[in-house]
């Protein structure tokens, strides 16, 4: 099973246009790891990408993503679903007229939920321009590849992790809005838990502390992340959508892996091989 991280940031790619901060500087200098589009993960194995971002067109070409065969999104929110006009050069021919659709995969209440916040956008694309077709599910199997749609709804809404597997191979992708992490048994003994949010008790951008700041109790501690390691029985750990209000660049991570036992942080293009 082959995965890519095609994005690690979170709401603000890093750089930030409109930031001089150190990091978002030091990331115009050195490009590469240093830079974080939209949150975003592609299944190799079965061409699956899931969330579309706003830079998702940039990532993927940056990645040289250019064939995609199967699409999900995890929930409403601006920064995993304001890039899904990708959906027209995947499967409308403007010059035709003609759609060719492309299997869109989602549960059926998040399709409710981006609907709603996207003036029935999913529903254009699969009645109108006949680019998508609609599958409101909780488990699809592609090839050797089973991927599980589990919903953790919290207070902020419906929101999908994924368990994708191969035979004995399994990995959890667990994006955004993480907590409380609704138990569910899929969960245990995972070779890798790629999980969104996660707080370093340290300082922000701005030099408030973090745990002064107002979405403080959504956030998961290294040490609640180590612990969540430990209960299911998880072998590895990723941490994905590292937002720019953080105020961390990619060298500060690379330097807090080194005290870690098989945690590390992602980076756009990361490949992950099972």
């Amino acid at each position: 099973m082959r995965l890519k991280i095609v994005g690690s940031g979170g709401m603000f790619q890093i750089p930030n246009p409109f930031c001089k901060c150190p990091v978002c500087e030091e990331a115009r200098q050195k490009r590469g790891r240093f830079e974080r589009l939209g949150p975003s993960l592609f299944i190799e194995d079965i061409k699956m990408l899931i969330d579309m971002p706003e830079d998702i067109g940039v990532a993927c070409d940056r990645q040289g993503i250019s064939d995609i065969k199967y699409l999900s999104i995890s929930h409403k929110d601006p920064d995993h679903t304001r890039g899904m006009r990708i959906v027209e050069p995947l499967g409308y021919d403007c010059i035709a007229d003609k759609g060719t659709p492309i299997p869109f995969l989602a549960l059926p209440e998040v399709i409710e939920d981006i609907n709603a916040w996207n003036g029935d956008g999913l529903y254009y694309y699969e009645d109108v321009l006949n680019c998508i077709s609609i599958h409101r599910t909780n488990y699809m199997k592609i090839g050797n590849i089973e991927v599980h749609l589990i919903n953790n709804k919290t207070h902020r809404g419906n929101m999908t992790f994924y368990v994708i597997a191969e035979g004995t191979k399994k990995v959890i992708y667990a994006c955004c809005d993480v907590k409380p992490f609704v138990p569910n048994e899929l969960y245990f003994d995972a070779d890798i838990l790629i999980i969104g949010l996660v707080s370093d008790d340290g300082i922000l951008k701005d030099g408030s502390n973090l745990d002064d700041a107002p979405f403080r109790d959504d956030m998961y501690t290294l040490d609640e992340i180590i612990e969540m390691k430990r209960k299911y029985r998880i072998n590895r750990v990723i941490v994905t959508h590292i937002d720019e209000y953080w105020g961390k660049s990619y060298a500060y991570y690379q330097e807090l892996e080194k005290t870690l036992e098989n945690i590390s942080f992602a980076y756009d293009g990361m490949e992950l091989v099972l």
